[in-house]
């Protein structure tokens, strides 16, 4: 469910809000009538922008509880709204807005507490309640207070709980298979041990054939000045010895060449998945999708692509704050493939770092020249224009005002230049 309110905030916020208008509205409306609906609506209203703009689900939350305060209503079932708010708040706002909102709920609901037991009139009833006595108001103000710190507490929490799973713990589909790649590690790991045996007899075997061509080669120079057919057959066993070491050694060579092969395989687009593990690891919310049909290409293509996408996301690392969403979406075609990697770090950063009097962090007009008129330049750029090149294809960088980077490769002939037929 987190991911996708992270893939869809504005849609997944808007849908909780409505459900939690209905349902709370509902019970507000038949116990209190439309003031308490007004409310209602308020604090529904701030779990649309929870998630996206937290300033403003907070103005939204003060000014639902001033306004109930101020028609002397009991509490609003709908103030559960605020609870759910808080949620969404801590588990994608910065450091600093989900722990303000956190303080402003609870100040809150301490204050509906205290204007329902203290400054409650005498013949006024909540939910058919009375307190006459200074006694029963300060246990019903103690009763309510702990509810209202626990239950936000809670939420709180739980919001913190699910980003903290979903980002840094991963799906059961990313430890499924970091799993995998865990074991295939300790299988080749325990395959090598075993060469690394094998290669260190034959390398005694080698060493004590060419320490007897070495001692043959030595005879046959003392044979050599006593008796010229001595020598001759001294050099034909230094021969043999030789050709016995020959083949030890390429024994050796064979061996050793088939575990690097195994062990040093160049990684491609079936590896990006671990890639996509590695960087929600450090705390980037990364999704990778493919659309169409796909072919199978050439190692080498494949290889260019993977660092085309691996650079992409280095430069996400080393320019992005932790929490920028990034996405990887294939797309691939007949005879051709594109593949996009867009981040939001502008926008993260620019929401991280918003006051309390800008409730908007939108883009200036001076970003907007800046994206027309700027041509990015460096050296990863020129690596992607080159690998691209490569296999006919073409790399395009752009600057997307106030959101963030967005790199296109396109590969328009890919499968006739680095296709390969599965039969």
């Amino acid at each position: 469910m987190i991911r996708w309110i992270q893939d869809h905030r504005w849609l997944s916020s808007s849908l909780i809000s409505g459900f939690a208008f209905l349902l709370f509205g509902g019970i507000d409306l038949l116990a209190q009538g439309y003031n308490a609906l007004i409310v209602t609506a308020i604090l529904s209203a701030a779990i649309v922008f929870a998630a996206t703009f937290a300033q403003l689900s907070i103005v939204l939350t003060v000014i639902g509880t001033v306004l109930e305060i101020y028609l002397g209503l009991s509490p609003v079932i709908g103030g559960l709204s605020a609870a759910m708010a808080l949620f969404l708040t801590a588990a994608f706002a910065s450091r600093i807005w989900y722990s303000i909102t956190l303080s402003v709920t609870i100040i809150s609901g301490l204050a509906i507490a205290w204007t329902n037991t203290f400054l409650l009139p005498i013949n006024k009833d909540i939910y058919g309640l009375f307190l006459p006595t200074e006694m029963a108001r300060t246990t019903a103000f103690v009763i309510l207070t702990l509810v209202v710190i626990a239950g936000n507490i809670l939420f709180w929490l739980l919001g913190r709980l699910a980003i903290t799973y979903e980002v840094f713990v991963g799906t059961e589909f990313d430890r499924a298979l970091s799993a995998e790649t865990q074991a295939k590690l300790s299988l080749e790991v325990a395959e090598q041990n075993e060469r690394f045996e094998i290669a260190r007899d034959i390398n005694e075997l080698i060493i004590q054939k060419v320490t007897a061509v070495i001692s043959q080669a030595e005879g046959g120079i003392y044979a050599a000045k006593a008796d010229l057919n001595s020598s001759l057959r001294s050099l034909e066993k230094v021969g043999l010895s030789a050709r016995a070491a020959h083949v030890e050694l390429r024994r050796l060579f064979d061996m050793l060449n088939k575990t690097h092969s195994i062990s040093a395989a160049p990684p491609g687009i079936d590896e990006l998945d671990a890639l996509v593990v590695t960087y929600r690891e450090f705390g980037y919310s990364v999704s990778l999708s493919h659309e169409g049909p796909r072919f199978a290409i050439s190692e080498g293509a494949s290889l260019a692509i993977y660092r085309i996408v691996f650079d992409a996301l280095e430069n996400v690392k080393r320019h992005c704050i932790v929490g920028t969403d990034v996405s990887i979406d294939f797309s691939w075609v007949a005879e051709g493939m594109q593949v996009l990697i867009k981040d939001n770090g502008t926008e993260s950063e620019r929401r991280s770092q918003v006051s309390l009097d800008e409730i908007s962090s939108g883009y200036t007009a001076e970003d907007d020249v800046r994206a027309l008129v700027e041509t990015i330049k460096g050296a990863g750029i020129t690596a992607m224009k080159e690998r691209a090149a490569l296999y006919g294809g073409s790399i395009e960088a752009t600057r997307v005002p106030g959101v963030g980077f967005t790199v296109s490769a396109i590969f328009p002939h890919l499968r006739a230049l680095a296709g390969v037929d599965q039969k």
